[in-house]
């Protein structure tokens, strides 16, 4: 039986690497929404703690230079929150992309594989037929050389 190769074996390898990149621009982007989210919910456990602070400054005496200094923490604690979330929107949709991607790269990879998968099923039933014919051929021959030689 002759051995199967498959003429789109470099088509094959290209898309493969291609997915692989895909899939590894994806995890990355999977990454920085991920680092952007714990960035927004370290943000928001310091306003909290400034907001406690606040809280226990308005029930005792404090002085105006104190309350300007914690009122401007928070505000500065809000505008980086404020820039966080925007950076995480923009991750959230550069991972969408990625992700969208990558899904187009995976079906291409896969249906380029299901085709070498049939391919090869078509040839390994052609050879068989193939085999199957010559030994019936070779039967027929010693049949009929047997019937002459009697």
């Amino acid at each position: 039986m002759r051995s199967f190769s498959f003429r789109l074996e470099t088509l094959l390898r290209l898309r493969k690497n291609s997915r692989d990149r895909a899939l590894a621009d994806y995890a990355k982007a999977i990454e920085q929404r991920e680092f952007a989210q714990s960035k927004i919910a370290e943000i928001e456990d310091y306003l909290a703690e400034l907001d406690n602070k606040k809280n226990l400054k308005v029930s005792h005496i404090f002085s105006v230079n104190e309350m300007i200094l914690l009122q401007s923490q928070i505000e500065k604690a809000q505008e980086i929150k404020s820039k966080q979330l925007k950076n995480l929107s923009r991750c959230i949709g550069l991972e969408s992309s990625r992700k969208k991607i990558f899904l187009q790269k995976e079906a291409e990879f896969k249906s380029l594989e299901k085709f070498k998968d049939r391919k090869a099923e078509e040839h390994i039933v052609f050879e068989r037929n193939k085999e199957e014919k010559e030994q019936e051929d070779i039967i027929s021959a010693r049949f009929v050389y047997d019937r002459v030689s009697s």
